[in-house]
């Protein structure tokens, strides 16, 4: 069914079951309307017949059919009428409910008994109980075009809600792919046009699910070609400059032996030496940052990550962050992962500390790495520093490389990269880096 056709066919439903409504509140107040004419009349009635037993009575009687006057007066049930009995004197038996107008007198016609008795009475109208009645009239009016407005205006919105229901579904879905969840599935729709958006929905979902999920394989597989040319780049560097370094120090060391009597050359060798011992040290630590993971793995392929850590964490001791201290936390303790694992965790953690280098001015250098007892299947990284921290982390990432890359490698693996302050609230917040990584992943 099409959008269109639907409201309209509910709110011709509203607009039915408001009619009904108003039509049952039109009912109850021409109703009462009648009930208080009825009333009305009956308390008339009774008057005429009061007064025709005052006029037929006896002088007994009289206090009864007086008071019987009274209490009709007191009621005020008589429908725009008010009356006064007098007696020949002028002097009033019966007050009227109503004050009597300065100048007007009513109706007046007298009574007269067989005994000689006469009564005056004054009949007097009574415009107030009209007014009371119109503006009765009108707030009743006024009630049930409320009450009937409401009505429309609380169905049609439970129209609209209805109609527009699968929309908070569609809205959903779209929250989650902007979040990268493109595993979101919408359902058959009732209606035809949203049906249609939900279809193109499910459409692209598919197809961004395809696309990610390619651009991920892509991503690794670059990163793991990456480690490739690093590796062939550290074999090559060992061949050829390693043998030359190694055979130059061997070189230098023959002209040691043979320049002793020669101090002023002894001393030009020894600085040649230096410089090759100089070159041949720089050239390792080369090699072991194109190559940390050693050629020979463990039983399935896999490598101990926690010694690779250790030796990344005192190369940056020694070298680029001297001074600070550094806490690695690795649980179990013989953690064994997957070749291609273990480097993307060794790279990760060497651009979170590059970061700190760079921009952190950081005392503490805490490292986690640990299998989520929850979720054995799940592995947890974090570097965390109390360094100055970022004010904005979103804006870093999008402007700076380290980060950004740090994010893309994370990402690939099928994780979430987490940034924020490891003390929140302090004058150095510092900043916490962390991902759950699904283990083997890379693999």
């Amino acid at each position: 069914m099409d959008l269109t056709r639907l409201l309209m066919r509910r709110a011709a439903w509203i607009f039915l079951a408001s009619l009904c409504v108003a039509v049952l509140l039109a009912s109850w107040r021409a109703s009462a309307d009648i009930r208080q004419e009825n009333h009305g009349a009956r308390e008339v009635a009774r008057l005429l017949e009061a007064l025709s037993s005052l006029q037929r009575g006896s002088s007994a009687s009289q206090p009864n059919d007086l008071a019987t006057l009274q209490a009709i007066s007191r009621s005020e049930s008589l429908r725009h009428l008010s009356f006064q009995i007098e007696d020949s004197q002028g002097r009033i038996l019966v007050p009227a409910a109503v004050p009597v107008p300065a100048g007007e007198g009513g109706a007046r016609f007298v009574l007269r008994r067989e005994d000689g008795q006469t009564f005056n009475a004054v009949l007097i109208p009574d415009p107030l109980s009209e007014q009371k009645e119109a503006i009765a009239d009108i707030l009743g009016m006024t009630g049930m075009f409320f009450v009937y407005g409401l009505a429309m205006l609380l169905g049609s919105y439970w129209v609209v809600r209805r109609a527009f229901g699968p929309l908070r579904a569609i809205l959903a879905a779209i929250a989650a792919f902007r979040r990268q969840d493109f595993s979101a599935r919408l359902p058959r729709l009732p209606v035809r046009e949203l049906d249609h958006v939900a279809g193109a929905l499910n459409h692209l979902a598919e197809a961004l699910g395809a696309a990610e999920a390619r651009q991920k394989q892509l991503s690794v597989r670059l990163m793991t070609l990456q480690e490739d040319e690093r590796a062939r780049l550290a074999l090559a560097l060992q061949e050829h400059l390693g043998q030359a370094l190694t055979a130059l120090r061997a070189n230098v060391a023959y002209l040691l032996r043979r320049t002793t009597n020669d101090l002023s050359l002894q001393a030009a060798v020894r600085d040649m030496e230096a410089q090759a011992l100089t070159l041949h040290q720089s050239l390792r630590g080369l090699l072991h940052q194109l190559q940390p993971v050693a050629e020979t793995l463990g039983k399935a392929g896999k490598l101990a990550i926690g010694g690779l850590l250790e030796e990344l964490v005192k190369s940056w001791q020694d070298v680029r962050l001297p001074g600070r201290e550094f806490n690695l936390d690795i649980q179990p303790g013989q953690l064994e992962l997957p070749r291609e694992t273990s480097l993307f965790v060794y790279r990760m953690t060497q651009e979170a500390l590059a970061n700190i280098a760079r921009h952190a001015d950081a005392r503490k250098v805490s490292i986690e790495l640990q299998v989520d007892p929850a979720d054995p299947a799940v592995l947890r990284w974090s570097v965390c520093d109390d360094g100055v921290g970022i004010l904005a982390p979103e804006s870093a990432i999008r402007h700076g490389n380290g980060l950004a890359g740090l994010r893309e490698r994370i990402w690939a693996l099928g994780g979430q990269l987490e940034v924020g302050p490891s003390k929140p609230g302090q004058a150095r917040p510092g900043l916490r880096l962390a991902a759950r990584l699904p283990l083997g992943s890379a693999a």
